[in-house]
């Protein structure tokens, strides 16, 4: 009987002598002829692991395939070349199973049994792991030889050394003049108070290749500090080889490597002077630099423990440019633009252009524009009942996590009393040997006094007696953050935020802002207009499926009362003459504004069949 066949072939760059793609098609095809079978497609992935899934489009086009045509066997060389990973393989075989298709394998040249696909499926697990062991292992060795375990840094070239064999010996790197000379002259920049942006920008216009002859960025040049990535923070560059900062784990979710800082005490130091490019003359001046910028960005300076906890403004990482899709940022005085405009580097999106969106909007424009857009919304039938919900819901959860909440501070706590304790035996350890104390150990240490000060501080509250029981809180609760009374809190902190620009109001409408809004899209307008904004989010289903004339008005109306609240609180209006007539100015006013609201009905309309839904301001 002639079977439909899919051929699958996949090169993983997991190993050093793997059987190409072109040959595995090629046993593949002679395997069909000689069953005189039809071969219907062959799929392929090429440089993927086999542990992952939803990163390989040539396995997921053939289960496709399999799920819309009448397919026999699915065809492979050896199992492994279907997947390296247990969940997968079982996912696979099972999905196979239910559209009547088996597994078949050219080493093998017969089916695959259940049994078959969990064996190999664990020990190709098995052995995956035993080689990520392995290779960690060596790479820690030839540290310790001071050879590097990474890849070539900029400044640098594989060193031709050979062995008594002939062979080039692997991880010894020579400095290559020019380059170095360029990393020399990135740190005198910096030292001299150029930013990593400027100096990316100067680069660039002298025509100075970056690392692999990339245009130079100035993330390359600036880096993470404590992660010691990027040019001005490798040690490499000062003659000292640092490893294993960080280990790398595969997101189940993604499938993607996610990044985890390591204990400093498994950090790996090896001192190789002839690497050295960078005086610590001038090391020590970049991390001196590096410290005052840090601290101009520091809000909390008068308390180590407010250090850890940046303050966040009211629309933070809720920003995007309408003209390349980059975020906008803080640049300067409280004033945001566009983050991709203000590097001035070539964007992909915009055909190697750089941004033309020069639009810039101050900090409390924007916040103001936002907030008064908020109050028309609020019009909607269920919104506060909806945020007392979430309140609650909130709360409860905090209570009752607070059992294990407790347990999970008292074992942290214990695990930085230990790292602690393990970083000072180490600086004692090199003090008694005569070796320099390293300002990473110090500067690690203080880190580690901060988080300490932050557990007990929370330990301490969590075991606060409890004054009433469970159900008690819960009735309490409920009671307090009924829709009545969020209604009166909200409209209180919004009257703060927006008049008097209360910071700490902002910060306590931040979760109320972020349930409604989800984007806010600032766009360039004609000479000195204000920027365009443009709301995604709930906000604007909300406002899109109400009479919109009718809710700004309402909003103006609302707007108008708050403004006279403020102005009668300040001494400014205190007399009845005045108010009457601020009131028949305000009357004018909404005369004015109803043409500009006929528009916006149109707007609104025309847009709420779009999904996330906006809502221009």
């Amino acid at each position: 009987m002639t079977k439909n066949v899919l051929f699958y072939a996949r090169y993983s760059t997991d190993r050093q002598h793997e059987v190409s793609i072109e040959t595995q098609i090629e046993l593949g095809e002679a395997f069909v002829k000689q069953k005189g079978w039809k071969l219907v497609a062959t799929y392929s992935d090429a440089a993927v692991s086999g542990t992952s899934y939803q990163l390989r489009p040539g396995i997921q086009s053939l289960m496709a395939h399999v799920k819309r045509e009448r397919i026999d066997v699915v065809l492979c060389v050896t199992v492994d070349r279907l997947s390296r990973d247990i969940e997968h393989s079982a996912k696979i075989l099972k999905e196979l199973r239910y559209r009547d298709a088996d597994i078949w394998t050219v080493h093998a040249g017969t089916p695959v049994t259940d049994l078959e696909m969990a064996l190999r499926a664990a020990l190709s697990h098995e052995l995956v792991e035993q080689i990520r062991y392995r290779t960690r292992e060596g790479m820690k060795t030839a540290v310790k030889k001071g050879k590097a375990s990474t890849c070539l840094a900029y400044g640098y070239k594989l060193s031709q050394q050979r062995d008594a064999n002939g062979d080039r010996i692997r991880g010894l790197r020579d400095i290559e003049p020019v380059k170095a000379e360029v990393v020399r002259r990135i740190y005198q920049l910096y030292a001299d108070g150029m930013s990593p942006r400027d100096i990316a920008h100067l680069l660039n216009n002298e025509g100075v290749p970056g690392p692999r002859g990339r245009k130079w960025r100035d993330t390359a040049i600036r880096g993470h500090v404590r992660r010691g990535s990027g040019i001005l923070n490798n040690e490499s560059y000062i003659g000292r080889i640092v490893w294993n900062r960080r280990q790398y784990r595969k997101n189940p979710e993604t499938e993607r490597r996610t990044a985890r800082a390591n204990d400093a005490t498994e950090w790996v130091f090896k001192d190789v002077p002839e690497m050295r490019i960078v005086s610590d003359e001038l090391w020590q001046r970049v991390k001196e630099r590096q410290r005052q910028v840090g601290e101009l960005f520091d809000f909390g300076q008068s308390n180590r423990l407010n250090a850890t906890h940046r303050p966040e403004y009211l629309l933070s990482g809720m920003l995007e440019c309408a003209e390349c899709g980059g975020p906008y940022a803080i640049s300067g005085k409280d004033r945001y633009s566009c983050t991709n405009r203000k590097k001035r580097l070539p964007i992909d999106d915009l055909g190697g252009a750089c941004c033309g969106n020069s639009k810039t909007i101050t900090r409390h424009e924007l916040e103001e524009r936002v907030l008064n857009c908020i109050p028309a919304a609020f019009y909607s039938l269920d919104i506060f009942d909806r945020i007392s919900q979430k309140m609650v819901a909130h709360e409860v959860s905090k209570l009752e996590s607070a059992p294990s909440r407790k347990n999970q501070l008292t074992a942290e706590l214990a695990t930085i009393k230990s790292q602690q304790a393990s970083l000072m035996q180490q600086i004692r350890d090199r003090h008694a040997e005569g070796r320099p104390r390293l300002a990473i150990l110090d500067d690690h240490l203080d880190e580690l006094e901060v988080n300490r000060e932050r557990l007990v501080m929370e330990l301490s509250a969590a075991e606060e007696p409890a004054a009433e029981g469970f159900q008690e809180k819960i009735a309490r609760l409920k009671a307090q953050f009924n829709a009545a009374n969020t209604e009166i809190a909200i409209r209180k902190l919004l009257f703060l935020a927006r008049n008097n620009a209360d910071e700490q109001a902002k910060r306590r409408l931040m979760p109320i802002v972020r349930d409604l809004i989800q984007t806010v899209v600032i766009g360039k307008t004609p000479g000195h207009q204000p920027a365009s904004l443009q709301v995604h989010g709930d906000i604007a289903n909300i406002m899109a499926s109400m009479d919109v004339i009718d809710i700004m008005q309402q909003q103006f109306v609302a707007a108008a009362q708050n403004d006279l609240m403020a102005r009668i609180a300040s001494g400014e209006i205190d007399t009845e003459h005045k108010k009457k007539k601020l009131l028949e100015a305000y009357a004018e006013e909404l005369l004015r504004k109803y043409p500009e609201w006929e528009n916006l009905q149109v707007s609104v309309v025309a847009g709420a069949g779009f999904e996330p839904a906006a809502f221009r301001l």
